[in-house]
């Protein structure tokens, strides 16, 4: 397997990110954000959707931090896009007025999670089927609170979503028909795209991919279904997808802290997640094995890079990540790297929080307070 992203395109950062953590006590695996390099990204994407009629809706999953959120709040989201009732609840805890989950929920015990939090905020949830609508609508009343929906629409993965018009139509019927939910919209994501390396390619199957949506929204309100939302899109999508007028809203989520698989397809977006680990084994054979496996570290979407060594990734185990040196000087057995994962959204959920560095200087850290309390 080949690191998705070479090496040398991050020394220069992470050189000084591993500086500034270099005196801290913690034992190796733990992340580091630098909240620089994160901010200039979410200026970034929040700039460019200033300009187009979509608003900007981050996806928490990519971070599940609320503190991080609020900084996406402050540069000028609508709201924030979740995965999860946990996520939902650590963004609405810290103030966050407008959420979605853009995910089908069933589980009778998230559902009830899900209406409390609709007490304190504005909640929306995407729904696919008449079931779907039938239990949130009975966590809704059950909780005295009011929920509103936006019809999930499969546009390509094959996972959630309606497959027609017609399912479509009775989704949005019984929403209106239900005593505690609230029509708002339309939405889908083009998953099964966003990874194509070729940003033209991507972007003309991406827009093809939206416009299954986008054609059912404009069916339904033609039906006299009144949907003032159509949300959706990914940070690999945000330049086009984004730029579709139909759309009001976007889901980007990566674009804050980046990771090696993202920096491939948005490459004017700057990394700014590490996870430094420290060096177990620099064998004779050139074998470079460090202390953070796969508990700590998400291959599920290709290599992580070493950052600062010539090296081919092998394999990630439980508890270690094994490279093959193929040039330049070893490392030292003992000293302490950084490691760029290749997926950041699963790596954060590993851990309860990241320290954070600026100019140098760790000055804080973030509870990562939406990721899944593991009970």
């Amino acid at each position: 397997m080949e690191a998705a992203v070479q090496s040398s395109d991050y020394e220069g950062y992470v050189a000084e990110l591993l500086a500034s953590v270099e005196s801290t006590e913690l034992p190796t695996p733990f992340l580091v954000i630098d909240r620089t390099r994160m901010m200039h990204n979410i200026e970034r994407m929040q700039s460019f959707l200033d300009s187009q009629n979509a608003d900007l809706r981050p996806h928490v999953k990519a971070h599940k931090t609320s503190a991080i959120a609020l900084h996406q709040m402050t540069a000028g989201a609508c709201g924030v896009t979740c995965s999860t009732t946990d996520e939902v609840a650590a963004m609405v805890g810290a103030g966050i007025a407008d959420v979605l989950l853009a995910n089908v929920v069933i589980d009778p015990r998230r559902l009830a999670a899900l209406a409390a939090s609709a007490h304190k905020a504005t909640v929306t949830v995407s729904c696919d089927s008449r079931e779907s609508v039938a239990a949130l609508n009975a966590a809704a009343k059950s909780a005295d609170s009011n929920i509103g929906v936006v019809i999930d629409c499969d546009i390509g993965m094959g996972r959630n979503g309606v497959r027609s018009l017609e399912e479509a139509k009775a989704v949005a019927n019984d929403v209106e028909k239900a005593s505690n939910l609230l029509l708002r919209g339309v939405m889908g994501f083009e998953g099964h795209v966003v990874d194509i390396s070729d940003r033209a390619e991507r972007a003309e199957r991406a827009v093809a991919a939206m416009s299954t949506a986008i054609n059912i929204r404009r069916e339904l309100e033609q039906s006299g279904y009144e949907l003032p939302i159509m949300t959706g899109g990914s940070s690999a999508t945000y330049d086009s997808v984004g730029c579709l007028p139909e759309m009001t809203e976007l889901q980007a989520g990566s674009y804050a802290l980046m990771d090696g698989d993202y920096r491939r397809l948005i490459p004017e977006f700057d990394p700014a997640l590490i996870v430094v680990a420290t060096v177990t084994t620099s064998a004779s054979d050139g074998g470079i094995t460090t202390d953070v496996g796969s508990k700590r570290l998400a291959v599920d979407c290709g290599a992580p890079v070493l950052v600062g060594c010539e090296v081919e990734y092998l394999y990630t185990a439980e508890e270690h990540t094994v490279w093959k040196l193929v040039g330049g000087t070893a490392p030292r057995v003992g000293e302490r790297l950084a490691v760029l994962p290749a997926h950041g959204c699963s790596t954060m959920s590993m851990y309860r929080y990241a320290l954070v560095a600026e100019e140098g200087y760790v000055v804080g850290r973030y509870d990562i307070d939406g990721r899944d309390p593991l009970s």
